[in-house]
């Protein structure tokens, strides 16, 4: 029962603050129902952490910082590993760790304990104790059957959507290797170009006939032709028209799950572009 207690509060608490930085609702998290894992399992963890501690508020700080943060960098790790998406990126914060942590948060997480233990868990306590033994078994095995189901239908969205990062994320890899290829081939016609107006100026010059100077330069373009610059941009064409398709193709349990977590990214992007592409729409 404590544990769906806290994921609500953890709930409410990480949707407002979103939502208000946003400047628009956001239902936070990976399930869509008012559950954030992270926060029951973390507070239960502080709660379990603290209790040789209950007299020193100091020393439930340090517990409540350490357990939480080494919770919050496993749980980023196993899901990024998983899902191939990172829900959370601390990457642009002071004193982060591979942007799984990051100090603010610790230091949120410290007095997010001292809350807990000392302010919200007594009346949580009182409220739990004031139902009785078969209130509570019915409302847990309720708030059970809720829980399992949306975190199974979170989980096989996020896995599948998983599939369709890693296809993906090979396409925009694919599309970053052709882009370089372009700015080579253009950079080396750039440098040809003035190779060859230097060159049939001199043969203008030096030529027997014209005859020659057209010989000169039909090899030249036939050296401008081997640089395969079209073929690259009918490529880079094909690959980005392929690319969109597939963004707009994503279905709406998917992108629930991004919007749910607007600050989610991949490796290569693939995500940030479904975030970017949805948000106009």
């Amino acid at each position: 029962m404590i544990f769906y207690i806290y994921c609500f509060l953890g709930w409410c608490f990480e949707s407002t603050y979103v939502s208000i930085k946003s400047k628009k609702w956001v239902n936070r998290g990976f399930m869509k129902g008012p559950f954030l894992p992270i926060y029951g399992v973390g507070a239960v963890i502080i709660l379990f952490a603290t209790v040789p501690a209950m007299s020193n508020p100091f020393l439930v700080y340090v517990l409540s910082v350490i357990s939480a943060t080494v919770l919050e960098y496993c749980t980023g790790i196993v899901m990024e590993k998983l899902f191939k998406v990172r829900y959370w990126d601390y990457s642009k914060n002071f004193l982060n760790y591979k942007g799984y942590i990051c100090l603010k948060s610790s230091i949120t997480w410290g007095f997010m304990g001292i809350l807990i233990t000392y302010i919200v868990n007594e009346p949580v306590a009182r409220f739990i104790d004031s139902l009785s033994n078969v209130i509570i078994l019915i409302v847990v095995v309720i708030l059970t059957v809720f829980f399992v189901v949306d975190f199974v239908q979170s989980f096989k969205a996020a896995y599948n959507l998983r599939e369709i990062i890693m296809n993906n994320e090979k396409l925009m890899k694919e599309l970053k290797e052709l882009k370089i290829n372009i700015a080579v081939a253009i950079g080396e016609a750039d440098n040809m170009k003035d190779e060859i107006m230097s060159g049939i100026r001199e043969k203008i010059e030096t030529a027997r006939s014209y005859t020659e100077i057209d010989d000169y330069i039909l090899s030249k373009f036939e050296e401008l032709k081997n640089l395969e610059i079209g073929e690259c941009i009918s490529n880079w064409k094909e690959k980005t028209d392929l690319l969109k398709k597939r963004i707009e193709s994503v279905d709406r349990n998917k992108i629930a799950i991004l919007k749910r977590n607007p600050n989610a990214k991949s490796n290569l992007g693939f995500v940030r572009e479904v975030l970017a592409f949805y948000k106009k729409k």
